[in-house]
């Protein structure tokens, strides 16, 4: 019992230092920093997606590149209501016409997501545009 708790009390507190939320205490830190457009970090994906919030509701948008240089065309977009919670983690719960999401903020800052959802880990970084 000795070596469960002492490996319990070793490993949570190192958890919660992967987790790079500390610029996050209130659910309206994590939209200030969720706010934007984000570009997914793999080699093959040209879409990038955007999250706005607005006196609580959200809106969510993946749009891909058109034949012009430097424009995107809306492939897809709804609005949402959502919430947050955090037990060790913050996960972000989102509810829209189709379904449920769900996904657990596993890093976040002004420039870097790493989103696990599905048990999938996904980086986006933060397009500057």
């Amino acid at each position: 019992m000795k070596k469960t708790l002492l490996l319990v009390c070793t490993i949570l507190p190192l958890a919660l230092l992967g987790q790079e939320l500390k610029c996050c205490e209130t659910i309206e830190d994590i939209e200030a920093y969720l706010e934007g457009t984000w570009n997914m970090k793999t080699d093959d994906s040209k879409t990038v997606y955007t999250y706005l919030f607005e006196n609580g509701k959200g809106s969510w948008s993946a749009s891909d590149p058109t034949e012009k240089n430097g424009e995107y065309e809306i492939t897809e977009a709804f609005p949402f209501t959502f919430w947050i919670t955090k037990n060790q983690a913050f996960t972000l719960n989102i509810d829209y016409d189709e379904g449920h999401w769900a996904g657990t903020l596993k890093s976040l800052n002004s420039n870097r997501m790493l989103l696990v959802s599905n048990g999938k880990e996904t980086l986006y970084i933060k397009d500057s545009r």
